[in-house]
């Protein structure tokens, strides 16, 4: 069956209940240093939602496949880098694929992987746009509390929505708030 975005119970119907948790497993690996043995769990995982017509979702699990292959010292860190920042492009996240080249490029460097890092420079350096030192969203959100006022749920950039362009919403409880003047 394949996947409908519009149905929001199926969200992760692409991936059968064993690969779900297969991506619990690999996400239990990772959160507890063993991206050894993440990294191949979320490399299939991003072959499967490529095959099920997903690659936004496909991205996410080369991101992750990258990072842990990286922090293993493993060289098909690259080539899971590049199917994310492939993806990503083509699919114009720009903003998440440059976030996730500073991850990668970080991550390589620190474990000295200089020939992946600079390989993956050559290829994509000038396709993924560097953020914007304080875009408007960024200063807005600069103001905002930490946490909601109503359930005291963190509010960060990945837990809030954008309702317009000066209301956020609680992605907990649905609060609206507006930053700070």
């Amino acid at each position: 069956m394949p996947y409908d975005p519009s149905d929001p119970t199926a969200r992760d119907s692409a991936l059968q209940p064993s690969e779900q948790r297969r991506l619990e497993e690999a996400n239990y690996y990772f959160e507890n240093n063993k991206p050894a043995q993440a990294a191949p769990i979320f490399a299939k995982l991003a072959e499967v939602l490529e095959s099920a017509k997903q690659p936004k979702r496909a991205a996410n699990l080369h991101s992750q496949a990258a990072l842990a292959f990286a922090r293993s010292r493993n060289e098909a860190a690259l080539m899971q880098a590049r199917a994310a920042l492939t993806l990503l492009l083509q699919y114009k996240l720009g903003q998440q694929a440059s976030a996730f080249y500073k991850d990668v490029m970080r991550e390589l460097t620190k474990r000295g992987m200089q020939s992946a890092a600079e390989a993956l420079t050559r290829e994509f350096g000038d396709k993924v746009s560097q953020p914007s030192p304080l875009d408007t969203r960024t200063a807005q959100m600069n103001r905002l509390p930490s946490n909601c006022p109503n359930c005291g749920a963190p509010l960060g950039q990945r837990e809030v929505k954008w309702t317009d362009a000066n209301t956020i919403e609680c992605g907990f409880c649905g609060t609206p708030i507006r930053p700070a003047a």
